[in-house]
């Protein structure tokens, strides 16, 4: 007897058997079983033993939650047996401690009690953090910034727009940082035109106003580029491995800390992505990648969509792990989550969802593909193969 299946129905016919309300059916499964193993005449021994009623009873109330029994109880036997016979509903209890007997409480919890509905997982929203040069802070949108603050930029709706200010000499070196945190996102329009649209979980350091040979700025995280032409002033997107150059053009960076891969998608123009001591010069719809762990760089012919449709309010996936769908939904959505197998993490995924909706049918979608279970327990997201 392996299966928790085969152990709920041995409990149900001990408890029968203590609390003689036992059917012949009953009586002739627990002959079957005892014939199986040695062990099992031990261990029914030991349960039928009155004298030992008052022990067990304590090892039951050790179970942390009524809420949780009412979870097993249904495991148990039929709701509608239990209402109509009496002697079927007084074994309950019983059986429910000879599986706590049988089966590790541990089990029980993790795998029965502590399961919980899926709450509803909401999309982002936009908003973010602003630290000056000083280190003062404020939050987009509705935070209070500093007095004088309105003369270098202005807040909207969607995030927060530079000018170049009259005392520009004086402020050249001022550099701000815009973040977004775990289901954010925000624009930033910079002081010499270029818009840039932050993803979730990004960090992006740029100066007050560009001043030098150099449009430089520096990003951890992903977002959409749209730089402002300026042959004269090459711009410059530095991340923790590469330099990107730009004078005027489209494109999309993905750079984040807990990934594997840092990438750049060109939409339209020409970029030269600097890493190491190599150049690799992209023309539109060509898409680099660096992988942090081989320290391989590629670069491929691609659609682009695939790569910047969240910037426009969609996800697509097009045969990608679980592991990375997971990895990036959880940045937007702002939930928690983990693999109980590397199987489940192997998982393709292919599918186009809106950005803007709950997540929930995200996730029946998932489970629709019958190849992974997904439960949820302390809020946290237990994703596993199914065999």
């Amino acid at each position: 007897m392996h299966s928790f299946k085969e152990k709920l129905k041995i409990a149900r016919i001990l408890a029968s058997l203590f609390t003689h309300s036992s059917t012949p059916e009953e009586e002739q499964a627990y002959r079957q079983w005892i014939d199986e193993n040695p062990e099992h005449q031990k261990m029914a021994d030991r349960i039928l033993n009155q004298d030992t009623y008052e022990e067990n009873t304590r090892l039951l109330k050790s179970f942390p939650s009524q809420k949780g029994w009412e979870k097993i109880y249904p495991l148990l036997g039929d709701s509608k047996k239990s209402a109509m016979f009496f002697p079927w509903r007084r074994s309950l209890k019983y059986a429910a401690l000879i599986l706590l007997l049988m089966v590790p409480v541990s089990y029980l919890i993790y795998n029965w009690v502590a399961e919980e509905p899926i709450s509803e997982i909401t999309p982002g929203t936009r908003g973010g953090e602003v630290t000056l040069s000083n280190g003062n802070t404020f939050s987009l949108p509705g935070g209070i910034f500093p007095e004088g603050a309105t003369e270098v930029f202005v807040i909207d709706a969607k995030g927060i727009n530079y000018h170049t200010p009259a005392n520009k000499p004086q402020i050249k070196e001022i550099k701000n940082t815009l973040r977004t945190l775990q289901g954010m996102e925000c624009h930033i329009t910079l002081s010499d035109g270029t818009k840039i649209h932050l993803n979730a979980e990004t960090q992006l350091t740029y100066p007050v106003c560009f001043s030098g040979q150099e449009r430089i700025v520096e990003i951890e995280g992903e977002a959409y580029f749209d730089v402002a032409p300026d042959k004269e002033h090459p711009f410059i997107v530095r991340t923790p491995h590469t330099a990107i150059q730009v004078t005027g053009t489209s494109f999309n960076v993905r750079a984040y800390a807990d990934e594997q891969t840092e990438s750049t998608t060109l939409i339209n123009g020409s970029v030269t992505i600097k890493n190491g001591n190599e150049d690799f010069d992209l023309i539109p719809n060509q898409h680099f990648a660096y992988n942090k762990s081989t320290h391989e760089s590629t670069v491929t012919n691609v659609n682009t969509e695939l790569y910047t449709s969240w910037e426009s309010g969609s996800f697509i996936f097009m045969n990608v792990s679980l592991e990375s769908v997971m990895s990036y939904l959880s940045k937007w959505y702002g939930f928690n989550y983990t693999f109980e197998d590397d199987a489940a993490k192997q998982v393709k995924i292919g599918a186009y969802l809106n950005r803007y909706e709950n997540m929930n049918p995200i996730i029946d979608m998932i489970m629709g593909l019958n190849l992974v279970d997904i439960k949820q327990r302390d809020g946290i997201l237990h994703i596993s193969y199914k065999q």
